[in-house]
């Protein structure tokens, strides 16, 4: 038995169509690609700047032919992208900045046509011109990135890095240019990422800048130059902004301060900065411990004990913690625990100036917490007074404040309640008695050596200032007695 689909008569109509115009624009583009070369071997007059700009634009609209089979659109991009650099450059820098913001609106829709962006960058003639105008577009709606949505800011940033990639392709001619926007760039992007709603497309950007020079091997002497007077202010705001980061963010702040891009001579005055980041990408994922590890190995092999010491004993404790984690067998990571046992022979012992401070203690609290019973209708319960008791020992270190009388008198009668439940709850209380009598004395004394003279006396001893009923009232234990 045989199923016949009946297919609407415009949709096949459409598929033809579409198939045709696929056909057509492909042509048209090898057309014109010929035709263009070919006037400019024989010296004819070019297109003029109008005309360019109306078929640059026609061609980016045909790309939507191609958006359920990417694939097939590759060549009608390469032979667009060929068509271009056949153009004066002055034409050519015309069409792309009174185009830019349309094509980049039209990258948000297909992404695909930024392979046209990728490969006028790689080709001599034209990348200079291109990474001037993207970067001017692209900085002047840097406020806009930390608002955009998930697909526009990805579009933003892989442009971003693309025109970042095209500075080691051809540094002498686009090393000037990215020079000109660095220190816009990094000033604008701390604050702008202190209070925009998804800060890290500010922090994926400038992963990738740093990545683009870190990466140039120290070829990058006008970028070096422009970003060392930004170096301090650079690192402070990374560390105040690694202080209210977590979770993801924080990891890529941590990865930034670690991968500044300048060498580290010029670190040095500054390497205070990195030893809370360094301690961080050491307890973070991978990719951050092994960053965190070269960086370490790197500062040990250039810098003398005499220098180095002193700054990495502010965070020894936490650092020596942080290497002990990664000295496991397998199936933990072998390549860090190598690397870790290299770091520790480099340090030469000094790693063991730890044994002489004193060590750091964990309080684990096991004991139930301070209540007291209280009875409404019948019905028994337990009174937590740990936050209470904390407001009150607050209000009674504050000198001026008026409830410090109060405060006072509601820690005494917690203490004495309960020191009556302990009494009266472990048998037998006859050898109690001496226990908590000794404890309220104690405490008493402990008390007035914190708070002075504004601290009255146990009922027992007969203080004048109150009748014994009052401390009665407050203090359990008077009424036994």
């Amino acid at each position: 038995m045989y199923c016949q689909v009946s297919v609407p008569s415009h949709f096949t109509t459409l598929t033809k169509a579409t198939t045709e115009f696929r056909l057509l624009f492909r042509t048209f583009a090898h057309g014109l690609r010929a035709c263009l070369s070919a006037l400019k071997k024989i010296d004819a007059p070019v297109p003029d700047g109008s005309l360019m700009l109306r078929l640059f634009e026609t061609c980016i609209r045909c790309m939507s032919l191609y958006d359920t089979d990417q694939r097939e659109g590759s060549e009608p991009m390469e032979m667009l992208v060929g068509a271009l650099l056949e153009i004066n450059p002055r034409i050519f820098q015309e069409v792309w900045t009174l185009k830019v913001d349309f094509f980049f609106q039209t990258a948000q829709k297909r992404p695909h046509v930024l392979q046209i962006c990728q490969a006028l960058f790689g080709r001599e003639p034209t990348s200079a011109i291109l990474v001037s105008v993207i970067l001017r577009h692209l900085i002047s709606n840097l406020p806009q990135l930390g608002e955009y949505d998930d697909t526009t800011a990805v579009i933003t940033i892989r442009l971003f890095k693309m025109a970042f990639g095209a500075i080691a392709m051809y540094p002498q001619h686009n090393e000037p240019i990215l020079a000109s926007h660095i220190s816009q760039l990094i000033t604008e992007c701390f604050p702008l990422a202190a209070k925009a709603t998804k800060p890290t497309n500010y922090y994926h950007l400038l992963r990738g800048l740093f990545r683009a020079i870190g990466g140039g091997g120290g070829r990058f002497e006008l970028l070096y130059k422009e970003v060392l007077p930004l170096l301090p202010d650079m690192l402070e705001n990374l560390n105040r902004q690694l202080l209210v980061s977590d979770g993801y963010s924080r990891d890529m702040l941590v990865e930034l301060c670690l991968t500044v891009p300048l060498r580290l001579t010029h670190l040095l005055p500054h390497l205070s900065y990195l030893m809370k980041p360094l301690v961080l990408a050491l307890r973070g994922g991978p990719e951050l411990v092994a960053q965190g590890l070269r960086t370490l190995e790197l500062c040990i092999d250039n810098l003398t004990p005499d220098f180095l010491d002193p700054t990495l004993n502010t965070v020894l404790r936490e650092l020596m913690e942080a290497l002990q984690s990664h000295l496991k067998p397998l199936p933990a990571n072998h390549h860090n625990a190598h690397t870790t046992l290299r770091i520790l022979g480099k340090l030469g012992g000094r790693n063991r100036r730890l044994l002489e401070r004193e060590p750091e203690l964990k309080y684990h609290h096991v004991s139930d917490p301070a209540q007291v019973s209280i009875s409404f209708g019948g019905n028994a319960s337990g009174l937590d007074l740990g936050s209470t008791t904390s407001v009150a020992i607050k209000i009674l270190k504050r000198h001026t404040s008026p409830y410090r009388l109060q405060a006072f008198d509601f820690l005494q009668g917690s203490v004495a309640t309960l020191l009556n439940n302990v009494r009266t709850s472990l048998p037998p209380s006859s050898c109690l008695t001496p226990v908590i009598g000794l404890t309220w004395a104690r405490t008493r004394r402990s008390i007035r050596t914190l708070f002075g003279r504004h601290v009255r006396r146990h009922p027992s001893t007969g203080y004048t200032g109150e009748s014994r009923s009052v401390y009665s009232r407050a203090c359990p234990l008077c009424l036994r007695g």
